[in-house]
């Protein structure tokens, strides 16, 4: 019984121990079966919805691209701000070097000046230190060099004054040089002196005749000199022919060289009578001034009241710096300055916008190194004398210590284009010679002239089909009723190349100035070339229109609008452009 208990004892802990086996293994299988459910579950699961294993791999994918335009805009901006950094470096750099060059100029300047005055200084003190002349003495020239005085022409005078008379050879002597007063002066002051005269010519003429027993050259000097007149400014004719009728020349040299000195005296050692007449002289000699001067705009702005314009502002610093791309905060409103229109060296002019709350407008801006607001005087001049200012544009200025801003802006819907913004078609480039004709029919009307008229400086205020063009530029303008004593181009310094071709007469009116602009102006639309002007028979005319041969009606219509506006004649500029505008419309605008 034992030895059968044996095995079975051995088999049932044998099938004991298999069952906890197979109990551990299924139960070691259900906890890696629910870790790998769990782990799949977590790695799927993405925001509370399951996804594939593509998906989540897509998902990967994104978040990696993300985070690397993350670092790209990170180091892009890092990058800005070394550049911004870089850039202000520089620019301190730059204004740190303009700063050193302004101070060591002003250093310059004021050694310069004081080298100045001490020059000044040093020479009013040697003309006051110069003797008066001593009188002359008459030697036998016969004589042997042994018994000539000391300080004849054999060696230096001992007293160390130069002989007036006798000089070495390549020694120079002073000069006396004498200005003829015109005809006109001389006889006002004739007139002014002869009263004074009259009353001394009997008492001279009674000392003659006593003195005629005595030494004639006693006698001579006697009648010369007379008692001297503090209102005289000029040696009396009289005096001068008796001086070259008794006189030796050594005698007048002495006579001419005390009364230099006596004059000297009576005017305070300044300056002398014929110094006086030179200065008079020279300052009628001078060169005109020029109109389009900005010192001369500053006087005829004083007489004008443009302060109280609501469009003019006034501020007490320093020109903004004004380029391409930068933003400019005027008046309170912000201009973007999108590029330069045109550079002048003295001033320019940039396209831009402006910015507000509504809209955006495109903009014309003139930035002026000078501080004369004359373009906003005549514009508004202009204006004011329209009927109607519904297309014209506006305008505003801003006025600083060293310079001057003048912004154009449009009317509401309208909109600025160039002048050149269109094809060469005959259509296009007729509607632009009309505006432009009225805008100069308008000037001259009011007694405006512009004299600098050139498709650059000009621009188009542009609605539909309707073009009004305006100046951008006002530099060479003319106001001819502040500005009378205008009278003919060759005061024009804009009309001297023209006047030098002999398209222009020095006597023309200055309105003929602006004719030759709406000349030039309409040819370089038409050709974009350079206007040539060339003279036949009938006149003045230009290169490319200068023929008589068959055309059509455009082309001879161009070749008597060329001829007609440089061959005016005697008719006036108002006339004239009146008729050409006449014709021009009913040739392009008959269809409109």
């Amino acid at each position: 019984m034992e030895q059968q208990a044996g095995p079975s004892v051995c088999s049932q802990s044998g099938d004991q121990s298999k069952v906890e086996v197979g109990l551990g293994a299924g139960l070691h299988n259900e906890s890696s079966a629910t870790q790998l459910r769990q782990h799949c579950t977590v790695e799927l699961m993405v925001e509370g919805q399951e996804m594939s294993l593509e998906e989540q791999r897509a998902e990967r994918y994104r978040q990696k691209e993300m985070e690397g335009a993350f670092a790209a805009c990170r180091t892009s901006h890092d990058a800005s701000t070394d550049c911004e950094e870089k850039k202000k470096l520089a620019f301190s750099e730059k204004m740190k070097c303009l700063t050193e060059q302004q101070e060591q100029l002003r250093q310059e300047l004021e050694e310069k000046e004081r080298l100045l005055l001490l020059r000044k200084a040093q020479q009013v003190s040697h003309s006051d230190q110069l003797p008066a002349a001593l009188p002359f003495k008459v030697f036998n020239e016969s004589r042997s060099g042994s018994e000539e005085p000391a300080g004849s022409a054999a060696g230096p005078r001992s007293d160390g004054l130069p002989d007036d008379v006798f000089m070495r050879p390549g020694e120079k002597g002073l000069c006396l040089k004498l200005q003829l007063r015109r005809r006109q002066e001389a006889s006002h002051e004739q007139n002014h002196e002869q009263n004074h005269e009259q009353n001394h010519e009997q008492n001279h003429e009674q000392n003659h005749e006593q003195n005629q027993h005595t030494d004639p050259l006693r006698r001579t000097s006697e009648d010369l000199w007379t008692e001297p007149d503090s209102d005289s400014k000029a040696v009396s004719p009289k005096i001068l022919s008796k001086m070259g009728e008794k006189l030796s020349p050594i005698q007048e040299m002495s006579v001419e060289a005390a009364s230099l000195n006596s004059l000297g005296e009576l005017s305070g050692g300044t300056s002398t009578p014929l110094d006086q007449n030179q200065e008079r002289i020279d300052g009628r000699l001078s060169p005109p001034v020029d109109p389009c001067d900005p010192e001369v705009h500053r006087q005829l702005l004083e007489v004008c009241d443009i302060t109280s314009s609501p469009d003019f502002h006034s501020h007490q610093r320093s020109l903004p710096a004004v380029e391409e791309g930068s933003l400019l905060d005027l008046g309170g409103d912000t201009f973007l300055i999108v590029g330069r229109h045109l550079d002048r060296g003295s001033f320019s002019i940039f396209k831009g916008f402006k910015h507000s709350a509504e809209t955006s407008e495109c903009i014309f801006m003139k930035v002026d190194s000078c501080s004369v607001p004359w373009d906003f005087y005549l514009f508004g001049r202009l204006r004011k004398s329209l009927p109607s200012a519904d297309r014209v544009p506006l305008i505003s200025c801003f006025l600083f210590v060293d310079g001057c801003i003048t912004v154009y802006t449009p009317p509401a819907h309208h909109l600025f284009t160039d002048l050149t913004d269109c094809d060469a078609g005959d259509l296009c480039v007729g509607l632009k010679a009309i505006s432009l004709l009225q805008l100069v029919l308008q000037l001259h009307s009011c007694c405006l002239l512009h004299a600098g008229l050139h498709p650059s400086v000009l621009a188009c205020c542009h609605r539909g089909i309707e073009d009004w063009l305006f100046p951008v530029d006002w530099s060479s303008s003319l106001d001819l009723d502040l500005q009378e004593d205008v009278t003919s181009v060759q005061q024009l310094q804009s009309a001297q190349t023209y006047i030098s071709l002999g398209l222009l007469k020095p006597t023309d009116p200055p309105h003929m100035m602006d004719l030759v602009g709406v000349a030039e102006t309409v040819y370089f639309l038409l050709t974009d070339t350079k206007m040539i002007p060339v003279k036949d028979g009938s006149g003045w005319t230009v290169e490319q229109y200068s023929g008589d041969g068959p055309c059509d009606i455009y082309t001879t219509t161009w070749r008597r609008f060329f001829r007609y506006l440089l061959n005016p004649g005697h008719r006036s500029s108002v006339s004239l452009l009146s008729d050409m505008k006449e014709e021009l419309s009913s040739l392009y605008l008959k269809h409109q």
